[in-house]
């Protein structure tokens, strides 16, 4: 009686990396370790901003005034203005899209 074959098993072959996904790769980490050198750099701004602006100012409008604390003036202002940026960001791309005819 035979043995059945057995099926020749084969290691893949080592391929070098190119130097172009060596730097596609070193380039991702790098703007991973930017980005939370960033992110860190604002939470550590915002602390700042919050202990340093905490007296009361007086606003005006235009029906009347009120004290307010100075760091949630600047931080409802920052909030309103991101949010602008974001819808006005938007509307320019919806109204400025190519549209197909038809």
């Amino acid at each position: 009686m035979s043995e059945p074959e057995q099926p020749e098993q084969t290691t893949p072959a080592y391929v070098p990396e190119s130097r172009l996904h060596r730097g596609v790769r070193y380039s991702h980490r790098t703007g991973l370790y930017l980005s939370l050198a960033i992110a860190l750099a604002t939470l550590v701004f915002l602390i700042l901003l919050i202990a340093r602006n905490t007296t009361r100012v007086k606003v005006d409008y235009v029906l009347g005034n009120t004290q307010a604390r100075l760091v949630w003036l600047v931080i409802i202002s920052a909030i309103t203005g991101w949010v602008l940026g974001i819808v006005t960001g938007f509307l320019v791309r919806r109204r400025t899209r190519w549209r197909q005819p038809g």
